[in-house]
């Protein structure tokens, strides 16, 4: 398979799709910020210039500090198009985070939005290592940003417009499948880790995902315009809006790697924090036909939008909308049947992590829906402590082996690296350390992972089995569940944080409803209703500040 780079591959789709709309920056109050692939080209081959002045090569790092917009995506590109590693950060990070960030990464540029210059004032102090320092405009507003702004920049830094209006697009170059594709995974289980990929496999990864089905793997660039071309034709050409941040696995490879790969459209949203609203109404304007999320933390919301606007007369005309995908957090059985209420789509709930995809499950109006159990994907197995493959109705428990496509390593990790990607009968694996079991028809059943494993009086506890079934609860929203030391001898106690729709519905009620559902042992000792349960903006679970609550305010709740 030829031409295995995302740079030769985008440059391509921009060379048959110059005019069609690659990237849409929508809010409200203003226009939205319209990209086309001939300009997204020509932006990145500009930065890309402006990497290679500053002496970025193949290899070298491009940190990006940036909310969704434009200037991520093309940053990004022009990065790949100098054969150079883009390097993701979390915006939540502090200056201490975001400084081990960029020394860990041996960042040479760091690409920043204007919100964030206060933390990158004191980065820039002490990170000598960087070479050049580019600030983006930023507004929930699209009227400027990629059109320009007038935003204070630091003395150490460029502005972002300047670097663009300053150099001529690079040349374009033969690039090497054996480049380096790298995304750092946060650091809920320690420091964040870069997890390296060969270009060319990452590549593969892509197009064998699940959007794929009814597709044919392409086998090169060509290949790929020929059915980009052949769906177009079809009325079928991705317009993606990304409803979490690209700064995320989930938000980048789902909601703009594959619609970049279909000569598509990415549609990033003009406001800070997730609006369901506007998602729902810049879909509806774009005539969008996929939504990209992060679980129930996102669909929830997404789902109570669509009955209030349906309650109240103005329902969204989302016609011409056919797959939610989502990845990374659970997305419950119970939500799903509420979005397939309002929309005839395909739900793609897909399970793995950066590491590795590991299992999915597909859900529409016609597919019965069950939370706990996923498809495995091909090359995925169930691996027991011991070493053996869990057979399907065992009952063993096992950490998830993926094997489709498997990272090179963790960056400047080898003790991590050699204790996660191992090789098992001549194959090697990706083992993240998600635990499940396997029914008698080979289907997955995610009991979660380790390093979160409750033990209560000997007896082990999964987190995410219990959150699955407080929030088959029709009352409970959102639910985090831990393990908080116990002196009275068991080790843990399950305890859960809960936020519930119905304030009359308490916590002997939630008690009642989980005993009801699963194991005696498993139902939360203490139960704690809370307003609102902190996530990342990707959704994902934050169990230290769950273990807070309890430690603050005591665990007999």
């Amino acid at each position: 398979m030829a031409q295995l780079h995302f740079a030769d591959l985008f440059e391509s789709v921009a060379d048959a799709f110059a005019p069609a709309d690659a990237l849409v920056h929508a809010g409200t109050g203003a226009a939205s910020i319209r990209v086309s692939w001939k300009g997204y080209d020509d932006a990145a081959a500009r930065f890309a210039s402006f990497l290679s002045d500053h002496g970025v090569a193949t290899g070298a790092k491009v940190g990006l500090l940036l909310n969704n917009g434009p200037e991520y995506l093309i940053a990004q590109f022009g990065a790949f198009k100098q054969r150079a590693v883009p390097i993701n950060i979390n915006y939540r990070y502090l200056a201490r985070e975001i400084a081990y960030v960029v020394d860990n990464a041996d960042i040479d540029v760091l690409v920043f939005g204007e919100s964030f210059a206060g933390r990158i004032a004191e980065v820039h102090a002490i990170s000598p290592r960087v070479r050049a320092w580019v600030q983006v405009a930023e507004t929930e507003s699209p009227s400027v940003g990629l059109a320009g702004a007038g935003s204070v920049v630091p003395a150490f830094a460029l502005k972002w417009n300047t670097v663009l209006d300053g150099y001529a697009p690079a040349d374009r170059i033969e690039r090497s499948p054996d480049d380096h594709y790298m995304l750092y995974t946060g650091g809920t289980t320690g420091m964040p880790k870069g997890v390296v990929f060969r270009m060319g496999d990452f590549v593969v990864r892509t197009f064998t995902g699940y959007f794929y089905r009814g597709w044919e793997v392409p086998t090169d660039a060509a290949d790929v315009i020929v059915q980009a071309r052949r769906r177009a034709q079809d009325g079928e050409r991705r317009v993606s809006v990304v409803g979490c941040p690209l700064m995320h696995g989930t938000g980048m490879w789902l909601g703009a790697f594959y619609a970049h790969l279909m000569g598509g459209t990415t549609v990033t949203l003009a406001h800070r924090g997730f609006d369901p609203d506007l998602l729902w109404s810049v879909a509806a304007a774009e005539r969008a036909d996929a939504v990209t999320i992060v679980g129930d933390s996102f669909a929830v919301p997404m789902l109570s939008s669509l009955e209030t606007a349906l309650a109240q007369g103005r329902p969204y005309d989302l016609s011409t909308m056919r797959i939610i995908q989502s990845s990374g957090v659970m997305l419950s059985a119970e939500t799903q049947r509420g979005l397939l209420r309002h929309l005839d789509v395909r739900i793609v709930d897909s399970m793995g992590s950066t590491e590795g995809g590991m299992a999915r499950r597909i859900a529409s109006r016609s597919t019965p829906i069950d939370t706990a159990t996923f498809e495995l994907v091909p090359g995925t197995k169930i691996v027991t402590d011991d070493g053996r493959f869990v057979q399907p109705g065992s009952g063993e428990i096992g950490r998830i082996a993926a094997s489709a496509v498997v990272p090179l390593e963790y960056y400047k990790d080898p003790e991590k690296s050699a204790a996660t990607f191992v090789t098992i009968d001549g194959v090697r694996h990706a083992m993240a350390g998600d635990y499940a079991t396997l029914t008698a028809d080979s289907r997955l059943v995610l009991l979660g992972r380790g390093s979160n494993c409750i033990n209560t009086g000997g007896e082990k506890v999964f987190p995410e089995e219990v959150e699955e079934s407080l929030k088959r609860h029709s009352m409970v929203t959102d639910a985090l569940v831990v393990g908080v030391d116990d002196v009275g001898g068991l080790g843990q106690r399950v305890c859960a944080v809960v936020s519930v729709s119905d304030p009359s519905v308490g916590p002997d009620d939630l008690r009642q409803h989980v005993r009801s559902d699963i194991a005696g042992y498993k139902v939360p000792k203490a139960v704690m209703i809370v307003d609102s349960i902190e996530r990342s903006a990707a959704g994902k679970a934050d169990y230290q500040w769950a273990i807070k609550q309890f430690v603050s305010h005591g665990s007999d709740s």
